[in-house]
């Protein structure tokens, strides 16, 4: 049936690296290919504050006050995504923000009044992503346990394929008038609209066999092997599990189990911490390369590693650790995170630095298709789109908190406080990432 395959000592089939993501349902490979789309025209956000202090000539102060607007629409489009999802599907939420949000931001762009500009921002944040939780949850249901880190790592993978292309395009735009931003922008996230109008079908029932392995997966301790996923590629569907139940959950009675799943108030805290951490990659590590004597464009090529490793590594990376213990290459992924970060303040040359980039980068990869798959098996079915809207919380609050945070402990108390506290910050979570796996095998042995 599979090509390529060898047997381990313990005739487990193997399955190939290309294999593994070609077997991914149709649903997945669609959804990544929107991504990129949508990835790649997302001008807007990477040139508003310039667009906002300099084109409109409102300031530099005013640019961050529509900034930290965004991110509270951010906040409050992941709630109303994560419900509507759960409520009334995920193809319809996803379709309701693709298409409600380039509308908006085509009104934004005629809006030169500063407070006017601010209130449809917030609307603009509030209906575009939307489409996250939902698109999240559909990779949930659409996947077998063993696939679910693999669909969750090409994501990631499309995601930054596209992010790659966007800053050179958007500033080529940009130096001919920053009205082509908006209408690109506008057109490409209509673009995966399209894609989910035409090509994506709402996935009425789970497979409930599929989930057999879930509390092993949890736990953390049991690793799905190469069996698992070859017999779910030909699940059938005489067991089935609505995912839209007749009577869904009210955002009440979700918010109540939410507020009583202490494990995963336990993951959206360790997430936070960790988002808050990596924010600064972006915040306060160009401020300290800058007092270095780096200049922009320095930063810009070093920054550039990032990408550039995820890119290579992130398939084989997701292909190789979906073998291990999911809670371990979590940690793993951690720690190397905290080592880059804490060593950031020792390296003042381009060598060093690039070294500090690629110890984070490689914790990031180990981490980016875990986190999801966690969620997505946290959950339960009718509540997984609300599940993920609160985890993709976690990045806007990142945003609201980490920067400012970062920027004071900078400016206050330097290099030599800010990157070892970072560091600290993520080995602690290590140690909360370990008491949350300790927990949930711990509950999994009771059952």
């Amino acid at each position: 049936m599979f090509a390529a395959q060898h047997m381990t000592s313990d005739q487990t089939p193997e399955i190939s690296l290309l294999q593994q993501y070609r077997q991914l349902p149709a649903t997945v490979h669609l959804l990544c290919v929107g991504s990129f789309i949508n990835r790649v025209g997302s001008f807007v956000m990477l040139f508003l504050s310039i667009y906002i202090s300099e084109e409109l000539q409102l300031g530099a102060d005013f640019a961050s006050y529509c900034i930290g607007a965004f991110g509270c629409g951010s906040v409050i489009s992941a709630l109303i995504g994560g419900q509507l999802a759960d409520q009334f599907g995920r193809r319809r939420t996803m379709l309701l923000a693709l298409f409600g949000g380039p509308a908006t931001l085509l009104v934004l762009s005629q809006v030169r009044t500063g407070w006017l500009f601010m209130l449809v921002l917030f609307l603009f944040a509030m209906i575009v992503d939307m489409y996250r939780p939902a698109s999240a949850a559909l990779i949930g249901d659409a996947v077998s346990d063993a696939q679910r880190p693999h669909a969750f790592g090409l994501l990631y993978l499309s995601f930054n394929l596209g992010f790659a292309v966007a800053p050179p395009l958007g500033g080529y735009l940009a130096g001919k008038s920053f009205q082509y931003l908006f209408w690109a922008d506008a057109a490409t996230t209509a673009m995966y609209g399209v894609v989910v109008l035409l090509t994506i079908r709402e996935i009425r029932s789970f497979p409930a066999h599929a989930t057999d392995s879930r509390q092993a997966a949890l736990a953390g301790e049991t690793p799905v092997s190469a069996a698992d996923a070859a017999a779910s590629a030909t699940i059938t569907t005489a067991e089935v599990t609505p995912l839209i139940p007749a009577k869904p959950r009210s955002a009440i009675a979700a918010l109540q189990h939410l507020l009583q799943d202490h494990n995963f108030l336990l993951f959206m805290t360790c997430s936070l911490l960790t988002n808050i951490v990596f924010m600064q990659s972006f915040v306060t590590l160009p401020l300290y390369l800058y007092r270095l004597g780096f200049n922009e464009l320095e930063f810009g090529r070093m920054i550039c590693l990032n990408g550039a490793l995820i890119v290579l590594l992130q398939l084989p990376a997701t292909h190789l650790l979906s073998r291990f213990p999911r809670g371990k290459v979590l940690i793993c992924g951690e720690l190397l995170m905290a080592a880059g970060f804490s060593l950031t303040a020792f390296a003042t040359t381009a060598p060093a630095i690039l070294l500090t980039i690629t110890l984070w980068t490689l914790g990031e990869i180990l981490q980016a298709p875990w986190k999801p798959t966690l969620v997505s098996e946290m959950a339960p079915l009718d509540l997984r789109a609300r599940y993920m809207g609160l985890f993709s919380i976690t990045h806007a609050l990142s945003i609201a908190l980490g920067a400012p945070i970062g920027g004071y402990v900078l400016s206050h108390f330097g290099a030599t406080v800010l990157w070892p506290c970072a560091g600290l910050v993520l080995a602690l979570t290590s140690l909360l990432y370990a008491l949350l796996f300790r927990r949930l095998a711990q509950q999994t042995a009771v059952r």
